[in-house]
């Protein structure tokens, strides 16, 4: 990496985060969690402080030098905290969940073991192999990577669980999806892989490359820096209500299944809530006294269907009646019941009248 590809790459990684930075400040972005945001945004330059020192040719200040590392997974976890609750409605702080920051932290520790004269040189060139004389300068970063890799796994799981289960508490579902934030949890997560194969290669002297503390700190910084400026756009999800393991799990009795159906199709027909767009189960089961993840549970087993069939059944049958009784064009109906589309609505009337 030539000195002015790598200075335009910092150049370039910090105006993005002097973007994502406003933009956090004073776009007001809609997260539960807003206060890890900010802690993480503020993470970033510090683990950035070692391409500071290099860039600034800051001799002086060596003794600092490899100090960073841990507040890459400290950014990553806030990201965590600050996701979680945009999936799930009643999220629960987990501890374990700071481990691979205590870890990292005091991997880091051991970088005070090595002389500030040979810090100075590594600003210069990277140390390469003998992992049993120089494992200090290695070992915070194997850390550093394989704990964005662990964290970042649990975020892309919760997404994808998010989504799984979306039509189980949610209706009109294409505006709740995330599907861009999955996309760069994924590529984090290939990210923190490449750089564990940098860092063991160095620390083996497999590869020879000069700066490869360089490439460690720009491939997991810009990573984290896209995840950051990507949650600076404000998203509209459904956090869900539903216990995933009752629901996995659970076994109620036919009697509790038949009730439930019963009060949920009774309070369907009784409120005409089908008309409503955007109904999510929480707020049908605030009106029907129903706990949402036994409904769930009860549709699952009973009929076979979410949350979602189970509301489109009626708007499909509301629909059905007022086109077969009034002058309504089908555009109109689909439109206000949230139905995917005029020509999916047109084939269910097709369908519906050849099986009279």
């Amino acid at each position: 990496m030539t000195t002015t590809m790598y200075d335009y790459l910092l150049f370039a990684l910090i105006a993005l985060y002097c973007t994502g930075l406003v933009r956090l400040i004073y776009l007001k972005v809609n997260l539960t969690s807003r206060r890890y945001l900010v802690g993480a945004f503020v993470c970033w330059p510090l683990f950035m402080f070692d391409e500071w020192l290099r860039m600034f040719s800051a001799f002086d200040l060596a003794y600092l030098y490899g100090l960073s590392e841990v507040f890459a997974v400290i950014a990553v976890t806030c990201c965590y905290r600050a996701i979680k609750p945009m999936l799930i409605a009643n999220a629960t702080a987990r501890r374990r969940l700071w481990w691979p920051t205590i870890v990292t932290g005091i991997a880091q520790l051991s970088m005070l073991l090595i002389a500030e004269q040979e810090k100075q040189q590594w600003f210069v060139q990277s140390p390469t192999g003998e992992p049993f004389l120089l494992w200090p300068a290695y070992i915070a970063s194997l850390f550093a990577g394989f704990s964005v890799l662990l964290i970042g796994i649990l975020i892309t799981e919760q997404i994808q669980l998010y989504h799984r289960h979306l039509p189980e508490h949610a209706v009109d579902i294409k505006r709740l999806k995330t599907p861009r934030l999955a996309g760069v949890m994924g590529s984090l997560v290939g990210i923190a892989f490449m750089s564990i194969l940098l860092v063991t290669a160095a620390t083996f002297g497999f590869l020879s490359v000069p700066f490869w503390e360089s490439f460690h700190h720009l491939m997991l910084g810009g990573a984290i820096l896209v995840v950051l400026f990507s949650l600076t756009f404000v998203r509209r999800t459904s956090p869900s209500p539903l216990d995933f393991e009752r629901l996995e799990t659970g076994k109620p009795s036919p009697y509790e299944i038949s009730s439930i159906i019963s009060r949920a199709e009774r309070y369907t027909i009784e409120s005409k809530v089908y008309k409503k767009r955007f109904i999510t189960i929480e707020e049908f089961c605030k009106g029907a006294d129903l706990n949402p993840t036994s409904l769930a549970l009860a549709l699952r087993l009973s009929q076979r269907k979410n949350f979602r069939r189970f509301i489109f059944h009626y708007r499909l049958e509301y629909a059905k009646n007022v086109l077969l009784h009034s002058d309504a064009k089908v555009a109109a109906v689909a439109k206000r019941l949230g139905v995917e589309s005029e020509k999916f609505l047109s084939e269910y009337l097709v369908k519906h009248l050849k099986q009279r």
